[in-house]
């Protein structure tokens, strides 16, 4: 979504992403709302610039798709300017937060089997983004493939803001809530595709973003349990 597109009916493909991606920003807002209203001291910055930008990034998706919708294209292309700014931040300061984890992994044997998945799924997930966003800037000139690269984007917030929300209404652990979001993630993606075979604008997008994300549900508890993931863990946190 970092440009709008010239053909009408292209344009037309990209119609109607606002109103799925709108539930998943309140959703993930719910989901982290409790980390910064509730213990705001604990937050250091690098957590509250992960949230913010976080935050930023989802109300983009919002409005960059609704600007699509609305043939705004001059201000789409002003917005891209932030996107891109969003996404390096969200990069850099996902470091401090794979390193938190981990730290807390090492530190507590306990917490360790459930502190080294959700590194595995939070490392796989944000490889995932990079390549999306790559992909979505790659393909620009084609709005029916990068608007709906953009969107999917924003399927990734999932595991971590409707996790938290499984976690309370469930009473389940991180991990289980995470296979649920991401359960969730698979059930809107079956949706869109549906949607889109119905008003004959297919594209490859969403089957092969749900095969990833089935892939990556399948590998992480695996990959969490290899010995060189315990190797990568201790480095993030410069532990021996």
């Amino acid at each position: 979504m970092t440009r709008a597109a010239a053909p009408t009916a292209t344009v037309r493909a990209t119609t109607g992403a606002a109103w799925w991606l709108a539930p998943i920003v309140v959703a993930t807002v719910a989901g982290f709302a409790s980390s910064f209203s509730k213990r705001p001291h604990t937050l250091d910055v690098a957590h509250a610039a992960h949230g913010m930008l976080a935050l930023g990034w989802s109300v983009l998706l919002v409005s960059q798709a609704f600007l699509a919708d609305t043939r705004r294209r001059e201000w789409h292309r002003i917005s891209a300017m932030l996107g891109i700014i969003f996404a390096i931040g969200l990069v850099a300061t996902s470091v401090p937060m794979l390193s938190a984890i981990a730290t807390a992994a090492i530190a507590n044997d306990n917490f360790r089997p459930t502190g080294y998945g959700l590194l595995a799924l939070d490392v796989l997930l944000l490889a995932l983004f990079v390549a999306l966003v790559a992909v979505a800037v790659a393909w620009v000139r084609r709005p029916a493939v990068h608007s709906r690269v953009m969107a999917a984007t924003g399927l990734l917030a999932l595991p971590a803001g409707l996790g938290r929300g499984y976690m309370a209404l469930f009473s389940v652990g991180p991990l289980t809530a995470s296979h649920l979001a991401l359960g969730t993630a698979h059930a809107m993606l079956v949706g869109l595709i549906v949607r889109d075979r119905r008003a004959m604008q297919m594209e490859p997008v969403f089957p092969a973003t749900i095969v990833t994300l089935l892939a990556i549900q399948a590998s992480f508890p695996l990959m969490a349990r290899a010995p060189w993931f315990d190797t990568l863990a201790r480095t993030l946190v410069g532990s021996p």
